[in-house]
């Protein structure tokens, strides 16, 4: 820790005097300078100097991200069902059965991811199927 300020007339009196410049007298030999070492041609460039490499995303990366935002999306979800506990009566065809409102949105979320599926893997059979047929030529 530095020396404080010892002089009452200072407009810094008490505080430290770390921050403050040097206002001490030079000594005989005037001011001293720092001593900086000549570069020489070999020498690294400084680290600032040099371009950081940048990073790329990844599939590992990407599937990070879409984990946590089904993460956030889940948790919007439960508490949705939780405060929606009025029951309804659903019909489809011929069934007919009574759920909470909130279950009801969750089953209807569930049937459309499955049919968004479907379709998905149907079109990523058909691109497969093209693949191999361009392979073949």
């Amino acid at each position: 820790m530095g020396n404080m300020n010892n002089n009452p007339e200072h407009p810094d009196f008490g505080e430290p005097e770390d921050h403050l410049p040097d206002t001490r007298p030079a000594t005989d030999h005037g001011p001293v300078e720092p001593v900086v070492p000549a570069p020489t041609d070999d020498a690294a460039p400084a680290p600032q100097d040099q371009k950081k490499p940048k990073v790329k995303g990844s599939v590992a990366g990407g599937t990070w991200v879409a984990l946590i935002l089904g993460l956030l999306l889940l948790i919007a979800l439960l508490v949705f069902i939780l405060q929606n506990q009025n029951s309804v009566e659903l019909t489809m065809f011929a069934w007919s059965f009574s759920v909470p409102v909130g279950v009801g949105f969750l089953l209807a979320a569930i049937a459309g991811a499955l049919i968004m599926a479907l379709v998905g893997g149907v079109r990523m059979l058909e691109l497969r199927r093209q693949v191999k047929r361009a392979k073949k030529l």
